[in-house]
């Protein structure tokens, strides 16, 4: 009898020690599987492409490139896993921005992720749309160039991960002007040495547009010159540097530098007129180099690229920082997934992909080394500083509300319906009076 108990106990001891093997070989693969993995940018990032999964939607403008969709595509071959559904908006960035605020207001949860003007960032922070990924991207801020990555702040805390930058940019005839202006004076010089020869008939043209257009310009011309906008919750563009700077745009019309319709024209305006071939100098966002290389355009390999000159009271070039971010619904239903993807298309690969297929600039350091970058944008390396040096136009919650005031006193101004200083004293008036509701 006690053989036999005995020999059941050693049966069953026997079954235990089994189990107890295959399960912990199950425990120490599935360990295995979650170990790092080296990332295509060459980071060291968690394969994390088993955990999660699900379905997730992402908004943007329309991708005419198709750099976006290409990097929608390889994120799911990393992450096969999660489904993208890749919508794009059509018409232009207010139309976009429509699209996205309906869902967001009313607390939806998709779009899971999208892209964001970042002149919106703020006013969707502001308004508890936007998911605080400031953990997120403190980890890795040193990677992001400097003026991007601060428009993807809004009270000390993060919204966002940069996807690209742009930045106002002073392009130029290469064949006729060898080394570009630095400064007013020489901009007015070479123009004037210039103007009826080789079909050059304006010195430099800019946007003036009563809207976006005539408040990125002129903050640029008023930040070349010293002056500035928004500084530590207060408007002080009403100033003498900024009074000089609008003195001197107009005085290009004046002095038939630039034409008069510059008061009316935005960035196509300006950019038709180049392509032409009867601009020696023209103001424009980074979108522009690519059209002027086209088979259609009259100064196809004949255009270089700077930054802005300064005027006579500023230190250094200062276009106004434009561009957009990645930015996660805050009511989202598949965070993990949303935060995977957000990280993706604004890292290297993704960056790199918008680079070449898109002229746009990347707001990565190293993407600027890349050489694949500098084959397909030779001048992007020369205005690295010009990105850097770029600055963003007021953070305040409702831009828009900013925005729509400014333009009104600015155009005024050059339009010459007010004096100088009256229109900044009550533009700023007005501003102060905006934002103490905000």
């Amino acid at each position: 009898m006690v053989k036999h108990v005995l020999k059941v106990v050693s049966i069953l001891l026997c079954v235990v020690m089994l189990l107890f093997a295959t399960l912990t070989g199950c425990s120490s693969t599935s360990n295995d599987s979650e170990a790092p993995v080296s990332s295509s940018s060459g980071n060291t990032v968690e394969d994390t492409s088993t955990q999660v999964g699900g379905k997730i939607t992402f908004v943007a403008g329309n991708d005419t490139t198709g750099a976006v969709k290409k990097n929608v595509e390889e994120f799911k071959k990393l992450y096969p896993n999660i489904e993208v559904d890749f919508q794009q908006l059509p018409g232009n960035s207010d139309d976009v921005k429509k699209g996205i605020m309906a869902p967001l207001a009313a607390s939806d949860t998709d779009p899971d992720v999208f892209s964001t003007d970042i002149i919106w960032l703020s006013q969707f922070a502001s308004a508890g749309w936007l998911l605080d990924v400031t953990q997120d991207l403190e980890a890795m801020k040193d990677k992001y160039v400097a003026g991007p990555l601060s428009t993807c702040y809004f009270n000390d805390k993060a919204y966002g991960f940069p996807d690209y930058t742009d930045v106002g940019l002073l392009y130029y005839r290469s064949d006729i002007i060898k080394e570009p202006p630095k400064t007013w004076d020489e901009l007015v010089e070479m123009s004037k040495a210039n103007i009826g020869k080789n079909g050059i008939e304006y010195g430099f043209i800019y946007q003036a547009f009563q809207g976006e257009p005539v408040v990125c310009n002129a903050l640029e011309f008023i930040k070349q010159n010293g002056g500035n906008d928004f500084v530590n919750g207060k408007f002080v563009i009403n100033s003498p540097n900024s009074v000089e700077a609008l003195k001197f745009m107009r005085s290009l019309i004046d002095d038939d530098i630039s034409p008069e319709g510059v008061l009316t024209h935005k960035p196509d305006d300006s950019r038709a007129i180049f392509e032409e071939g009867k601009a020696l100098f023209m103001r424009n966002w980074t979108y522009a180099y690519a059209p002027s290389q086209a088979d259609t355009s009259k100064v196809k390999g004949k255009v270089g690229v700077a930054p802005l000159p300064i005027g006579p009271k500023g230190e250094e070039s200062s276009g106004t920082l434009g561009g957009w971010n990645i930015a996660i619904n805050s009511h989202t239903d598949n965070k993990d997934a949303a935060l995977l993807f957000a990280k993706f298309i604004s890292d290297e690969t993704a960056q790199k992909n918008r680079t070449i297929m898109a002229s746009t600039f990347p707001t990565l350091k190293t993407v600027y080394d890349d050489n694949d970058v500098q084959q397909a944008l030779p001048y992007l390396k020369s205005v690295m500083p010009a990105t850097e040096q770029a600055k963003p136009r007021p953070q305040v919650p409702d831009y828009p509300a900013i925005s729509s005031i400014m333009q009104i006193y600015l155009h005024k101004a050059l339009m010459l319906e007010m004096p100088y200083e009256e229109a900044l004293a009550q533009m700023t008036k007005e501003l102060e009076a905006a934002y103490a509701k905000q």
